[in-house]
């Protein structure tokens, strides 16, 4: 994406239009939602202190982690956080009553979709959660239930990053989500 030029402030010069992009990002998005699909319970540090970021943007952020490489013990509790893993699931894949209760719950504007390796129950979750727009980070070009993805296949990009593309992206391209 080029960068826009902005007037020099000062003694400081500034090169692109972050604080436009995240005063419209923050005007936009009202209830914005978070996926993780985590591979290894060292992914957790990572991902926790994203969270924590974002919710210095939005308070009232909800976030689904999905832990695949089996069961996570202990899972983490908090208000905003549904943690998953496969013990959620029954033998056949179905959504036992906790996990089914919070997807019929929870309806967002945005929902952010972080799921670094493809797999199935991830997919499956992601195409459950309600949301008007779903951005993620591209994991393949096939079967990925986003509408919007940013990065190239393959390409490992940081939670932050992506967070920043994302908002100058819907910025550039004046993308409403409110109605």
């Amino acid at each position: 994406m080029k960068e826009r030029q902005v007037k020099t402030t000062g003694c400081t010069q500034q090169t692109n239009n972050n604080p436009i992009a995240d005063a419209y990002f923050k005007e936009q998005v009202k209830n914005p939602g978070m996926i993780f699909c985590l591979n290894r319970q060292d992914d957790w540090n990572e991902t926790e202190v994203f969270v924590r970021k974002v919710m210095k943007d939005f308070p009232g952020l909800h976030v689904l982690v999905y832990y695949a490489g089996g069961k996570m013990e202990p899972k983490p509790v908090a208000t905003h956080l549904l943690v998953t893993d496969n013990s959620d699931f029954n033998l056949f894949g179905k959504q036992k009553s906790l996990l089914k209760e919070w997807l019929n719950k929870h309806s967002f504007d945005l929902l952010l979709v972080f799921a670094r390796k493809e797999n199935k129950r991830c997919n499956t979750l992601v195409t459950s959660v309600r949301a008007r727009l779903k951005a993620g980070m591209v994991v393949s070009t096939k079967n990925l239930p986003v509408d919007i993805s940013l990065g190239k296949p393959g390409e490992k990009m940081s939670y932050d990053l992506f967070y920043s593309e994302l908002k100058k992206y819907l910025k550039q391209l004046n993308i409403t989500l409110l109605s």
